[in-house]
């Protein structure tokens, strides 16, 4: 057992506590993971018990303290039980889990509850959800992992990698699609040259006809990179003789570059990424594809840079950073915090174009320590946007070298909407030659962003 008190639950008066269980059934063990939220408002005065649909868990509502909180607050209940069910095991159904569990509710009922008092049970659905583990291995660097498909909220199949040493938290993710659907589009964009529709959820056939949706991103910091382009401006984008050039430190599963180099006409792409099992995993797993636009170099993110930067002769329209840090003392989760040094900010500058724009993933819960970080890239860069990231953690920082040399902007460029709406276009008449629609607003992935 292992508490855990944060200050988001010492301010609501909650406390959370983790159990393992364990329960015997017909010769073989099945462990669930209990997290019970207590909370201290009098007028809670029973206990409920929420199991998470398989392949939800690391859903912000279950996954995080506030979420699981607010969930308990919410349901005006003294005591909430919150289970997860074991990915590596097999469950009959919700009341055969009902039956397992009922020793554990017991044990952290509310002092003074009669024994006899029933206890609600309830999920998403009513069901147990659905998880396939597809995949495993084992990286040198973050140790062992699973690729698995579940099914959203929404209905979709999703496919995820999960490194077993935070599973909590999902690495990568794309949106599947039937590979029979995907084929059958395709010979009928090629025969009518029109354009495809926006497949339906595949069927839970064999994980081999499953493929993932390059034209759907999966996270929204992603969108907003993306969107991001329009900064450049269209003459840049779909400038034939002189293509978008595009530097991508972390590889994940692969859909940012992916979509970038299938729905923006000419982008070149180059990815760096440290951790080889990553590569193999995107490949495998997420669609990834290389060729002569779209480029790894296995190494690390950091010596990459310094390394182009001495040399010279290397330049980039666009420079992203989207790598997260193992380091969980740190209150900042991306980038790692060597890569917002200064000098290496400065090297980012260098190696930017003159229209140049330099993007940032950044996940950082102190306050303290994001003040200290924005200070650093605005001490490099004179013109930073931001755009924070509804319901998450994440903001995406947009820095414009072009505004470096001259004085700092006070609004949002006023041609920035409609050269979001030509993006737009742009993406959508590139489809004759990727495999899929691009399905995402750029407008809208741009109406918040703000002036820092």
């Amino acid at each position: 057992m292992r508490d855990s008190e944060t200050e988001t639950e010492k301010t609501q008066h909650s406390l959370t506590r983790e159990y393992c269980h364990a329960s015997a059934c017909f010769g073989h063990t099945r462990q669930y993971m209990c997290v019970c939220v207590y909370t201290i408002l009098l007028f809670f005065i029973n206990i409920f018990l929420f199991l998470v649909p398989q392949g939800r868990e690391s859903d912000w509502l279950y996954g995080s303290a506030e979420g699981r909180t607010q969930l308990a607050s919410s349901a005006k209940f003294r005591r909430l039980v919150i289970v997860a069910m074991h990915r590596d095991q097999e469950y009959e159904d919700m009341q055969a889990v009902q039956s397992e569990l009922s020793p554990v509710v017991m044990e952290l009922a509310p002092p003074g509850m009669p024994a006899n008092q029933q206890v609600p049970f309830l999920s998403v659905g009513g069901d147990l959800g659905w998880r396939e583990v597809i995949g495993r291995g084992v990286s040198a660097l973050t140790g062992e992992y699973s690729v698995e498909d579940v099914r959203g909220e929404d209905g979709h199949l999703y496919r995820r990698l999960i490194f077993m040493n935070n599973s909590q938290l999902v690495q990568s993710e794309s949106r599947l699609r039937s590979a029979a659907t995907a084929s059958s589009a395709h010979k009928k964009k090629n025969k009518k040259k029109s354009k495809p529709s926006v497949s339906e959820a595949p069927a839970l056939t064999d994980a081999k006809d499953r493929i993932a949706d390059r034209g759907f991103l999966c996270c929204t910091h992603h969108e907003v990179m993306v969107a991001g382009l329009a900064m450049l401006g269209m003459d840049a984008i779909n400038n034939k003789d002189h293509p978008m050039s595009v530097l991508l430190v972390g590889l994940g599963g692969g859909g940012l570059p992916q979509f970038v180099h299938d729905f923006v006409p000419f982008a070149r792409v180059e990815v760096v990424e440290l951790d080889p099992a990553l590569l193999e995993v995107a490949q495998s797993w997420f669609g990834f594809q290389t060729d002569e636009r779209l480029k790894v170099i296995l190494g690390d993110g950091l010596e990459h840079i310094k390394t182009l930067e001495s040399k010279g002769g290397h330049s980039f329209d666009v420079i992203m950073f989207d790598v997260d840090s193992k380091d969980t003392t740190l209150g900042m989760s991306c980038p790692p915090s060597a890569f917002v040094e200064t000098s290496l900010l400065k090297k980012v500058y260098s190696l930017l174009t003159p229209r140049g724009l330099f993007m940032l993933n950044l996940v950082c819960r102190d306050s303290a320590l994001r003040k200290s970080v924005l200070e650093r890239v605005q001490a490099v860069f004179t013109c930073v946007f931001s755009r924070g990231i509804e319901g998450e953690v994440n903001e995406v920082l947009l820095c414009c070298r072009s505004a470096g040399e001259g004085h700092k902007p006070h609004s949002i460029p006023q041609t920035l909407q409609q050269t979001a709406r030509d993006l737009q276009k742009t993406l959508r008449a590139n489809t004759q030659t990727a495999p899929c629609v691009p399905q995402i607003d750029i407008t809208a992935m741009l109406n918040d962003l703000k002036v820092i």
